[in-house]
């Protein structure tokens, strides 16, 4: 009744994602302060961005705590020219929830602080079974990750980047005339510390 459409996902119902519009409603609507807080999404088709500039799902204000199932579906041709922006990826910042069955083919993102394709800050979401593969072109300032930027706080699991040639992750690192720590990583940029596992990571 309320125009959303529901899904089973496994024991509970699920938000629905089918296409490009749908998946903008919903980072629009993480932006603007719901934070799918314990809620389950799916993905069922394959989506294609089709290199539009892209708004990442979720930021330092209001990020994203839902879980997120691919259902191993492809996110293809993503393009995120963030600037002097900070969180950036198809994910900007997620926290609580797990993200996982996602594959993410091609992607083109630049920005400030905490840069990866999947996500800009992972942090206390676990990630399972994400693949990153294509060509794929990661700059920032610092921070930077094939699939999450700064910060990952919880268990990695069955990851893995298999790219072109031509792809990169790189750390300018320096602003101003003034040098910074570089933190630069082909699956991360940087790990929190903690007891958190990363496995099975190709």
């Amino acid at each position: 009744t309320d125009g959303v459409f529901y899904v089973l996902d496994g024991d509970t119902f699920a938000i629905a994602i089918n296409d490009v519009e749908d998946l903008k409603a919903l980072a629009a609507d993480v932006n603007a302060g719901n934070t799918y807080n314990g809620k389950n999404i799916v993905l069922l088709e394959d989506i294609d961005l089709a290199n539009a500039e892209w708004t990442p799902i979720g930021n330092s204000t209001y990020n994203f705590q839902g879980n997120f199932n691919g259902l191993n579906h492809t996110i293809k041709n993503l393009l995120i020219n963030g600037e002097r922006k900070s969180n950036i990826g198809l994910f900007g910042m997620t926290t609580v929830g797990t993200i996982k069955n996602l594959i993410v083919e091609n992607a083109k993102v630049s920005g400030r602080l905490n840069v990866g394709v999947v996500a800009g800050t992972p942090y206390t979401s676990k990630y399972e079974n994400i693949t990153v593969k294509g060509l794929v072109q990661v700059d920032a300032m610092s921070y930077a990750g094939a699939v999450g930027g700064k910060n990952a706080y919880a268990n990695w699991t069955n990851i893995t980047v298999d790219v072109e040639e031509g792809s990169y992750v790189s750390a300018n690192s320096v602003e101003n005339g003034t040098a910074y720590r570089t933190y630069v990583g082909g699956v991360v940029g940087f790990m929190g510390e903690g007891g958190h596992t990363f496995k099975n990571i190709t």
